[in-house]
């Protein structure tokens, strides 16, 4: 314990006496743990299982198919979506949404946004946090309730407020209730893409896009093993086509849970974001460790006069390392505080203008695994920048330095 109380006492005497040193080694610090940090929740949102895709492990999406001949067939038709419901029935909660951009007024404004037109089961399946209010019920479709769910940045800018339940939109004329606001999620975790808005199917009228197909997400029950959700799901699509004479090239091993299907498509990301990462350790360590090499060498004297007193090369080392890590730890904070406020900004000035400006690239920290790999990160940092400089002036003779001889 005294061994601790005298490296932080050393590094706090050195740090005051060389305050611009450590201005610089902080600042840079911080700079590179705010990108390191955004890396880190990009990583970790691109991997599955993040709100709302919390259940992408059991989730399986019916996009668009083909037939065995290669033919492109297309999504599910609306007209006879109910069949291919009912083939469905051993899963409890199977979504339907279709998307549309559409013009909105609200608040006596006129904005552009991008509209899902949902069935009660899509609050089900993907696991949204609502803010205030509550999602459409399956009672609220069937009475054809006009109620919509919006994001907390679509609330803030239609009306000014983050709580707007109980106000009212109105698109394809026909005015909707606020019945719910949903904190927005991330664009690389959103099951519905760039949607800000979302209603009840039953109110779909499909323009201006013309398709009138849905997106259909089936969640399957926890107690029933992935090959037999598979085998069943491949069952009812088959027959869905067959009863439109065609024949679609969909067996149970072609099926994947949306989790395998972001890990799949998104290697490549992965691996870029581990460069960049990498790339954002190094760059900003190496500006520290020319600056740290000349700043141990003003402290040679000192540690050789600790070395005359006992001192040894590992406590010569140790004493420089620390006051690096301690220089990397408050850099690494700062810059964790300021990630979300420095994307929120990269945000605005990318996105500003259009309807893109209400989408989250990043909707908050998931600090319990960002600290996971933020401390490790810092460990790495303060070895590249402050190591070399450590072991170097840890090394040289006692007698050399004294002299004032080569450095």
């Amino acid at each position: 314990m005294k061994k601790i109380t005298g490296y932080l006492q050393s590094t706090f005497y050195n740090l005051r006496r060389d305050k611009l040193y450590a201005l610089f080694c902080i600042v840079s610090t911080a700079l590179a743990f705010i990108f390191v940090t955004l890396i880190l929740q990009l990583i970790r949102i691109n991997a599955g299982n993040y709100p709302p895709m919390t259940n992408a492990d059991r989730i399986i999406r019916l996009g668009s198919f083909q037939d065995t001949e290669g033919k492109w067939l297309g999504e599910i038709r609306s007209v006879d979506v109910n069949a291919l419901l009912e083939s469905l029935n051993d899963f409890e909660y199977v979504s339907l949404y279709h998307q549309n951009a559409i013009n909105i007024v609200a608040n006596g404004h006129l904005h552009f946004s991008s509209v899902a037109f949902a069935n009660a089961d899509f609050w089900k399946v993907f696991d949204f946090e609502f803010l205030y209010g509550q999602p459409f019920s399956k009672e609220d479709c069937t009475n054809r309730k006009t109620a919509v769910v919006i994001t907390e940045s679509i609330s803030q800018s239609y009306f000014n407020t983050a709580n707007s339940v109980g106000k009212t939109v109105k698109f394809q004329q026909r005015e909707y209730e606020v019945v719910g606001v949903v904190k927005a999620p991330s664009i690389f975790a959103t099951p519905t893409d760039i949607c800000t808005v979302w209603a009840p199917y039953v109110f779909d009228k499909f323009i201006p896009n013309g398709s009138y197909t849905y997106t259909v997400d089936i969640l399957t029950p926890p107690a029933m093993p992935v090959d037999e959700s598979k085998e069943k799901i491949a069952r009812a699509v088959q027959q869905y086509f067959e009863s439109r004479n065609e024949k679609v090239d969909f067996p149970p091993q072609k099926i994947k849970t949306m989790s395998l299907s972001m890990n799949t498509d998104g290697d490549m990301f992965q691996y870029g974001g581990m460069a960049a990462l990498f790339l954002f350790l190094l760059i900003p360590a190496l500006n520290i460790l020319s600056f740290g090499v000349a700043n141990t060498s003003n402290r040679a004297e000192e540690i050789a006069v600790r070395k005359t007193f006992g001192a040894s090369r590992i406590h010569s080392f140790l004493l420089i390392i620390a006051e690096n890590l301690m220089l990397t730890v408050i850099g690494a904070v700062i810059g964790l505080a300021l990630a979300v406020p420095v994307m929120n900004v990269i945000q605005s000035n990318i996105m500003q203008g259009s309807f893109m400006g209400n989408i989250a690239l990043v909707s908050g920290i998931d600090y319990g695994v960002i600290f996971i790999g933020v401390l490790p990160a810092a460990i790495i940092f303060s070895l590249l920048s402050g190591g070399i400089p450590a072991y170097r002036i840890a090394k040289r003779p006692v007698a050399q330095v004294l002299k004032g001889g080569s450095k």
